[in-house]
């Protein structure tokens, strides 16, 4: 299988999980309703986010050192299943304590359920150490596997809860905490020919790659961050209002059919920039803003459209009012390919740091425009301090590659008949190669 093959595998597979993902939604939503949707969903933004913070960019670095450096698999792979396991049991104790403390702000769960889902957490952390080395390993079909098995879990236990009326906050936990579970017991097992726990912890290792990984992580937190925060904050200032956190997750499902695109069609778009310089490489990044833009404009109009009558399909009745908030969320979201480009081009060309930059501004903005909002505005607050936010991520990165790689902001505007064929042409013109 070729390399891009490969990464367009990989890329379905994310294509082929969205839907599950927007399944999933449905079937829990309509089983516990805005409030019962907006404390699972506090879980689940809580538990990738904690466990993004704490992976320490330890994934991405380990590509670095497997590739690069060339250290043993070996090595690296039992280094970072000591040092995931010993993070995890101080998380499971601390995040533990934590949700049962603060039944305020998380609501109320039974003990099993916390600890179980700090359990989850530490399982998604240490699934996130070790699934890059699978990366590193061009092991596309294993990959996708590990990134299918979590989404199994919660569809299909979702499904046979909500046939038998068993569904509710806390069993919709405990199911994502089985998920994330089933996703470390699977790259553990692919892995395990690397894995030995006779060898010593090698420190000097480690800290080379949390040195290395710290640097990487950075744009991969923020970008989290900038997409995450408005839950956090809309739960913190509308304490009383578990609904609006469910409302609010439920116009970000939907508007996030729009990435679904952009997802599946990456490879093929940024497949060849590696090789690129120059005016060939300007031209490809004007091609895929071009591209992205035209589909991100005609989203926009569909949900604008009929955006309410998607809602009402999918989740009932009780969450029509969330239309308030996708209406202000699908324009925001189509501005996320544009940076998407503007990132791609400069982690390719080793200015990672300004992207770090740019998305240290889109979440200030984020963060100040929401705690501004959403005590007026409610929901549709927090979905009008994401579109600020990409606003800013978009205008910033377009602002940036246009001095660094002289692109031309007209050429990124209106697609060409040349688009098209290009397009076509990555899909089904290399079925001989």
């Amino acid at each position: 299988m070729t390399l891009l093959r490969k990464g367009i595998l990989v890329s379905g597979g994310q294509f082929v999980i969205m839907p599950m993902t927007i399944i999933t939604g449905i079937i829990f939503s309509r089983a516990l309703g805005p409030d019962g949707m907006g404390q699972y969903e506090l879980f689940r933004t809580t538990s990738t986010l904690v466990a993004a913070l704490l992976t320490l960019g330890l994934g991405s670095a380990n590509i670095y050192f497997l590739n690069n450096r060339k250290i043993a698999a070996e090595r690296i792979v039992t280094n970072s299943v000591k040092a995931g396991v010993l993070l995890g049991l101080v998380l499971v104790t601390v995040l533990t304590t934590v949700v049962l403390t603060c039944q305020d702000y998380f609501g109320t769960i039974t003990v099993a359920t916390g600890v179980l889902f700090a359990s989850g957490t530490a399982a998604l952390m240490l699934t996130a150490m070790l699934r890059p080395v699978l990366a590193a390993q061009l092991a596309a079909r294993r990959m996708v596997s590990v990134d299918f098995s979590s989404r199994i879990v919660l569809l299909t236990g979702g499904a046979a809860l909500a046939a038998f009326h068993l569904i509710s906050a806390d069993a919709a936990i405990r199911l994502l905490a089985f998920g994330q579970a089933s996703a470390l017991l699977l790259v553990l097992h692919y892995l395990r020919d690397d894995i030995r726990l006779s060898h010593r912890f090698e420190w000097d290792l480690f800290g080379q790659v949390v040195v290395y990984g710290l640097k990487l992580a950075a744009v991969n937190l923020l970008f989290l961050l900038s997409s995450q925060l408005t839950v956090m904050l809309l739960r913190y200032l509308r304490p009383d209002a578990f609904g609006d956190v469910g409302l609010y997750t439920r116009a970000a499902a939907v508007g996030g059919l729009v990435t679904l695109v952009p997802v599946a069609v990456s490879p093929l778009l940024f497949a060849q920039w590696s090789t690129l310089s120059g005016e060939a490489r300007t031209r490809q990044m004007e091609l895929a803003a071009r591209l992205y833009l035209c589909y991100g404009l005609s989203a926009w109009l569909g949900i604008a459209l009929f955006g309410r009558w998607v809602i009402w399909i999918l989740y009932g009745d009780e969450f029509l009012p969330a239309n308030a908030a996708l209406q202000v969320l699908a324009p925001a979201l189509t501005l996320v390919p544009l940076f998407g480009v503007c990132n791609t081009a400069l982690a390719g060309d080793g200015r990672a740091l300004i992207s770090t930059y740019i998305l240290l501004c889109s979440v200030t903005v984020v963060a100040v425009v929401t705690s501004v909002a959403v005590p007026q505005l409610g929901i549709r607050g927090a979905a009008f301090g994401v579109l600020c936010g990409n606003i800013c991520t978009a205008v910033l990165g377009l602002l940036i590659c246009t001095r660094l790689y002289h692109i031309r902001l007209a050429h990124c505007l209106i697609p060409r008949v040349g688009d098209v064929r290009y397009v076509q042409q990555a899909l089904f013109g290399r079925r001989g190669s």
